[in-house]
């Protein structure tokens, strides 16, 4: 085990397919830990675009084939590699990653920390408790409600093996005032015409259909720009042309994450109509950027937003009430700033990227000093975490 003030070596081993939250997460976090003497190694599919973002940040990037679950030589092989580099901890995100750095990590005896990011991101089968019990050292979640969510299970031993760090975003790089005339530009609009955005994955989770519903039949007729891609993309457009608002709908794809920024300046309302997750990235960022957010009440969205404060939160799944959000925030232009002044005041306070780094430092040293099996044991939670909580 590294010494206190040692740098630690760390193994990121990411098996997934798509870029989403976890994904960003790292990029943020991964950097930051390398600039603090950390030696970070990345185990990415062969096939992800991912690398060439992590490669740029100047992260190691190992790609490999990693097969199908517990295949032997992915496991072989992610040892040999663990052991070249001396790695110190493994920090996976879905069970595929356990399935496969979990055994490579046991037979070297190192702790394994999952990022897990929404309250179905573990389920009961046999599977998901026989790899928490022999691989799982402890799990990191971005809010209290997941963590609550997870005590359903008593396998998850929550109180000694579920830590919660919130995310967080990148306070100068999501600032508002810069990119201003990008999204109008993208969608060849003048600045008369209302933009309504949002940037999660095409995925069923993230409630775009919803969305769309909702946008049907508005006082308003604001453009929506969506930017991303998913499986889900051509079932979005086929709702839009049904519902007459496929004029109405812009799919700008997939867009590099030096765009988003850029992008978000120009939207009018910001949505995350998701029906389930934990507290996404997106959201933070949409705070940093001092936008008028309208958002669903699930899992940790109260942690990070207080309705009618700092954005507008409404019911998962309620067609009506999220077109009810839209038709308030596009019908006033002061509570569009009121909200997003006092959501950049609540992002300064609360999520910055900084403190997250630090904090996932402290969690990973507890994590060494209590080995494979200990827990949470040695990990003592910074006493400038935020709450939730509000005076």
């Amino acid at each position: 085990m590294p010494s206190q003030d040692a740098g630690i070596r760390i193994a990121f081993v990411n098996s997934t397919h798509r870029w989403g939250g976890v994904k960003t997460w790292t990029l943020d976090v991964a950097p930051r830990l390398a600039a603090r003497g950390h030696a970070v190694h990345l185990f990415l599919r062969r096939d992800d675009t991912f690398q060439d973002a992590c490669r740029n940040a100047g992260l190691s990037v190992h790609p490999m084939d990693f097969g199908p679950d517990w295949n032997p030589l992915a496991i072989f092989q992610l040892r040999q590699l663990f052991r070249r580099h001396h790695v110190d901890i493994v920090v996976t995100n879905v069970s595929k990653d356990n399935r496969i750095g979990g055994p490579a990590a046991r037979s070297l005896d190192l702790p394994v920390l999952q990022l897990v990011g929404g309250p179905g991101d573990l389920t009961p089968r046999y599977r998901v408790r026989l790899e928490q019990r022999r691989y799982v050292t402890a799990a990191v979640v971005p809010a209290h409600a997941v963590r609550d969510s997870l005590s359903r299970f008593d396998w998850m031993d929550v109180e000694h093996r579920v830590a919660v760090l919130y995310n967080a975003v990148d306070l100068d790089f999501f600032k508002p005032g810069q990119g201003a005339g990008a999204l109008r530009r993208a969608l060849d609009v003048g600045p008369d015409v209302p933009i309504v955005m949002t940037t999660g994955q095409l995925t069923s989770i993230k409630g775009h259909d919803v969305l769309l519903r909702a946008l049907a039949n508005l006082s308003y007729s604001p453009l929506l720009a969506l930017t991303s891609r998913g499986p889900e993309e051509e079932k979005l457009r086929s709702i839009a042309r049904v519902l007459g608002i496929e004029e109405r709908v812009r799919f700008l794809g997939f867009r590099e994450r030096s765009e988003i920024p850029l992008l978000l300046e120009d939207a009018d309302v910001v949505v995350q109509p998701s029906l389930e997750e934990g507290l996404p990235i997106s959201v933070l960022e949409f705070m940093a950027k001092g936008k008028a957010i309208l958002a669903t009440r699930i899992s940790g969205m109260p942690e990070a937003i207080e309705d009618e404060h700092d954005g507008l939160l409404v019911a998962p799944g309620r067609v009506d009430a999220l077109r009810s959000g839209l038709e308030r925030l596009l019908g006033d232009p002061a509570l569009r700033a009121r909200l997003g002044q006092a959501a950049r005041v609540h992002a300064e306070a609360a999520f910055g990227l900084d403190t997250l780094v630090v904090n996932f430092e402290v969690l990973l040293r507890g994590l060494l000093r209590g080995g494979r099996t200990g827990g949470l044991l040695y990990y003592t939670p910074p006493a400038t975490s935020w709450s939730g909580k509000r005076a």
